[in-house]
């Protein structure tokens, strides 16, 4: 996604959104994303938004929805996909994960398909207390932000968990990790440090770790430029 603002400045045919579930909604930044954008020139493109959760994706495909129609578009399609839950402040990384992560990759195609034929798929409805409960939860978890994360002596400061973060939340301070406050709560330091040096208060020293067996850090570090 990169750091900077983007605008629709063509015309184009599809436009669509990719991203996890965080608290059965959408990450903050995503949703910042989506409601910056200009798309006066793409008003007649085929919207779709895919997003990928553990079990429940809650008002994840909603909110982009209610966003896109407050600037005159219709979200086409929406989906999710069952993946890894790796909320590792939550869940402990089980055995079962690749098998749950090849079921998922073998959904794909037929998802693409769906997106190339223009499928209209709209979005359903979420009821009342689903809203407010994921509401509630996403107070909940940005409200901890990064108070609870903690460093061993185990760090190299090899710098990785920097620039795994992508909203630049994390500066090396004394050859150590230092948090600023304004964390997405995405874990990715945690599940990227290569000695498992980085925990989350004491939830997450012997949950294991998961990382998606296709992405390279290098690709995610890119990503977040």
């Amino acid at each position: 996604m990169g750091k900077g603002r983007h605008d629709s400045n063509e015309a184009y045919d599809y436009i669509g959104f990719v991203y996890p579930t965080y608290a059965l909604n959408l990450p903050r930044r995503v949703t910042q994303f989506i409601s910056e954008m200009s798309l006066e020139k793409s008003k007649n493109a085929y919207f779709f938004a895919v997003t990928g959760c553990g079990n429940i994706s809650g008002v994840a495909l909603t909110v982009p929805a209610k966003i896109l129609a407050k600037k005159g578009v219709t979200l086409n399609f929406a989906e999710k996909i069952i993946m890894v839950e790796n909320y590792v402040a939550m869940y402990k990384m089980n055995e079962r994960n690749p098998e749950k992560y090849q079921i998922a990759t073998d959904n794909i195609p037929a998802l693409v398909q769906k997106i190339v034929a223009k499928t209209q798929q709209p979005v359903g409805k979420v009821n009342e207390p689903l809203n407010i409960s994921t509401a509630i939860g996403q107070k909940l978890i940005y409200a901890r932000k990064d108070k609870g994360f903690n460093v061993s002596d185990a760090c190299t400061g090899c710098r990785t968990c920097e620039a795994v973060c992508p909203v630049s939340n994390i500066v090396m301070k004394n050859k150590k990790p230092s948090f600023k406050h304004n964390c997405e709560q995405c874990m990715a330091c945690v599940q990227w440090c290569p000695k498992q040096a980085i925990n989350y208060k004491n939830k997450t020293q012997s949950r294991g770790r998961y990382t998606n067996p296709s992405i390279s850090l290098k690709e995610l570090i890119d990503g977040n430029k």
